[in-house]
């Protein structure tokens, strides 16, 4: 407890500091992020912020919302607009704040910043204060990709050097002024730049001294994801590889049922878990719920039906419950609602996976038409998320035909991430890999193009006001 309130004391004051740069954030009398033990208590961010995925109701599940309600609103709000799919809102105007913009800056403005700007002068064991200066560049281009992949176009190399990306901020940025604006292209430059820094410091561990701190398994992944969405492919392998070379671990579904308890139901049925900070897949953890969240048929159908998580996800369905919490939804008896007992399963919403650069090895040999590699990669994940006796090797063999296979192994390891909206949105710019999504919620379909302004986010107001260069990418 002593621990979290000097971190708070110490995000307050740096809240505070007002016009002061991040590097003149010590108050006369006080002396702050002076050691290396100052610098390692800041990293310990909680990400209280990512609890919930925002991005998810574009893209799969939609956390605990009246969906018959915002189905008739007469004034549409933006939670119509995301999960109706409707491009007539002004999402813009109904935007004050933003649940997304608003965390990641903030982890980038209060933890990796200060962090930065203070290590060089900072006292203690060299290699420490430099490894975590390291770990605060990393966690600084990280935020920053997710920022440029919600807020602004997938990066397309014909038009990434003009088109509209997102605020870098540096810790040499005034707080008091407005932040620069750069392209996607300056966005994915400094991201590359502040990993190479972290590297040259040779100060990370290999991994993170818990799942919430990183090290060089996650720096490696991030760099990996990079070039992959920038279609370096060669490069994104490589590190993909040395990523994996730490860390390769794929969990077996199988041995993750536990019994839920149900009243008055004998013996208790089984169902998928996923305990918070249990899983060796997790290179660096934003523990995300997934109770309370219904997930379209759509959604439910990337699954491979012989997987544990598709027979043991722990819907109402699955796990029954007495009363309709469908009613909840505006959909009485719905039943493909994750249950609110489902408390023991956490996903990392806006973090990476093991699997996650396994993904990112496997799309990378079939972009170079190593189909046989790539096949055999997405079959390693595989054979641990299908029940045992009923795994059988994808049939998959063509080009078209693992990019489906891919795609599905993605969605459904990635539903309830930002990951997914991302990969989704990356693909939408080659027409080889473009797809409509459907959605059926109530007896409408709905349909979500590729070219739809609905996958950029709005910048909110209480940044647009504040920064008039900060225009909509959309």
């Amino acid at each position: 407890m002593k621990n979290i309130l000097y971190r708070i004391s110490i995000i307050l004051l740096v809240a505070l500091a007002g016009c002061e740069k991040f590097t003149e954030i010590e108050p006369k009398g006080r002396n702050l992020l002076s050691t290396a033990s100052d610098l390692d208590l800041l990293l310990n961010d909680p990400y209280s912020g990512f609890e919930v995925v925002r991005t998810a109701s574009l893209t799969s599940g939609i956390y605990f919302a009246n969906i018959g309600l915002l189905k008739q609103e007469p004034i549409k709000t933006f939670n119509h607009a995301i999960i109706f799919w409707d491009e007539t809102v002004d999402r813009a105007a109904l935007r004050p704040n933003c649940d997304i913009y608003e965390p990641i800056y903030s982890v980038i403005g209060k933890t990796c910043n200060p962090v930065i700007s203070r290590a060089d002068a900072a006292k203690g064991v060299r290699s420490l204060i430099d490894r975590y200066k390291a770990e605060a560049l990393v966690l600084r281009a990280w935020f920053h990709y997710l920022s440029v992949n919600i807020f602004a176009k997938a990066y397309n190399p014909a038009t990434a050097n003009t088109d509209g990306g997102v605020p870098y901020l540096l810790e040499t940025d005034l707080i008091s002024e407005p932040s620069k604006k750069y392209t996607v292209a300056e966005v994915y430059d400094l991201i590359l730049k502040d990993l190479d820094d972290a590297f040259k410091l040779n100060a990370m561990l290999d991994e993170g001294v818990n799942t919430q701190r990183v090290g060089k398994s996650f720096a490696y992944a991030v760099q990996a994801r990079v070039f992959l969405t920038m279609r370096r492919f060669d490069e994104a392998l490589v590190s993909a590889r040395a990523s994996l070379a730490i860390n390769s671990h794929i969990d077996d579904h199988n041995n993750m049922l536990v019994d839920y308890p149900v009243p008055g139901k004998t013996p208790s049925p089984k169902g998928w878990a996923r305990p918070r900070f249990t899983s060796k897949e997790d290179l660096f953890n934003t523990p995300s719920v997934m109770y309370l969240t219904w997930y379209a048929p759509e959604v439910l159908a990337q699954f491979d039906p012989n997987s544990v998580l598709y027979n043991y996800i722990p819907t109402f369905a699955n796990i029954p419950y007495p009363g309709d919490y469908g009613v909840y939804f505006g959909m009485p008896g719905a039943k493909d609602i994750w249950s609110f007992q489902g408390t023991l399963s956490e996903v990392s919403g806006a973090g990476l996976t093991s699997v996650d650069t396994r993904l990112t090895e496997a799309e990378c040999l079939l972009r170079t038409n190593d189909l046989n590699g790539a096949k055999q990669k997405m079959e390693d994940i595989r054979k641990m998320r299908i029940i045992t006796d009923r795994y059988v090797a994808s049939p998959a063999a063509t080009r078209t035909e693992l990019f489906a296979l891919l795609k599905q192994l993605s969605r459904s390891e990635n539903f309830n991430t930002m990951k997914d909206m991302i990969d989704l949105k990356r693909w939408n710019t080659e027409p080889e890999f473009a797809s409509n999504l459907r959605r059926t919620i109530l007896g409408e379909t709905y349909i979500l193009t590729p070219q739809s302004p609905l996958w950029i986010y709005p910048f909110p107001q209480n940044a647009t006001n504040f920064n008039l260069q900060l225009t909509q990418n959309y």
